[in-house]
C-alpha cells in the first residue's frame, strides 16, 4: 500500500502542471543514491539491506537498484533518478518496478527457469522471485563437481556498485548447484543428468 502511494504521489508530482515545462536532468549517483535511501526509509520506515545508483547517466536519468528489508518482508525496487525542479525524483517508463517477499525458500520446480525463458534442464529452488533464476541456472549448469565460478544473474551491464545484487556465488557438490549473492539471495539447482 505505501508503494502505491508513493508511487501516485510521483507521478502526480510528474503530472502537476509546470512539472513537465522544465527539462528532466540526471543527479549525480553519488547524490541519487543519497536520496535514494531517504526515499526507502520514508517508504518503509526502519530497513536494512542495500542500494545503489551507480551510473551512469542515460537520457538524463541515473538508473538505481535498492533490495531492502523491514522484519521478513523484503523489497526490490529499480527506479530512475531524474532532477525536476531541483528535486530528485524517481521514476520509471510506466512505474517504479517493486517486488515484495517474505523470504523462504519454494519449492524445486522449473517455475523459475521458464520464467526466465530458459531451456536448461532440471529444477530449481529459490529464497526470493526478484532475480532472473533461469539466466543464472543456464551459466551454472556447465559447473563440475567441486568447481566454484562468480555468475551474473542478470544479461546486460548493471554498473559499478550493482554487483552485490548481480553477482552470484556458485559452487557444485554431488547433483546440487548452489549460488548465493552478497545480500543472501540464493538459488538451489538440481541439473538433470546427462
Amino acid at each position: 500500500m505505501k508503494l502505491a502511494i508513493a508511487v501516485c504521489v510521483i507521478v502526480c508530482a510528474l503530472s502537476a502542471p509546470g512539472a513537465s515545462a522544465a527539462p528532466a536532468t540526471a543527479p549525480s549517483p553519488s547524490k541519487a543514491t543519497a536520496a535514494l535511501g531517504r526515499y526507502l526509509h520514508q517508504l518503509y520506515g526502519g530497513i536494512q539491506g542495500s542500494w545503489t545508483c551507480p551510473g551512469p547517466a542515460i537520457s538524463g536519468r541515473v538508473d538505481c537498484l535498492a533490495e531492502v528489508h523491514t522484519g521478513k518482508e523484503w523489497h526490490q525496487l529499480s527506479p530512475s533518478a531524474r532532477i525536476r525542479a531541483g528535486v530528485i525524483v524517481f521514476t520509471a517508463l510506466t512505474n517504479i518496478a517493486a517486488v515484495t517477499w517474505v523470504r523462504h525458500w519454494w519449492p524445486y520446480s522449473r517455475h523459475f527457469i521458464l520464467r526466465s525463458h530458459e531451456s536448461v534442464p532440471g529444477v530449481v529452488s529459490v529464497n526470493s522471485p526478484a532475480y532472473d533464476w533461469g539466466w543464472l541456472a543456464s551459466g551454472a549448469s556447465g559447473l563440475k563437481d567441486g568447481q566454484t565460478r562468480r555468475l551474473g544473474a542478470v544479461d546486460g551491464y548493471v554498473g559499478k556498485g550493482a554487483s552485490r545484487f548481480f553477482t552470484f556465488r556458485c559452487s557444485r557438490k554431488g547433483g546440487l548447484i548452489t549460488c548465493r549473492n552478497a545480500l543472501g539471495d540464493a538459488m538451489r539447482y538440481r541439473p538433470h543428468p546427462t
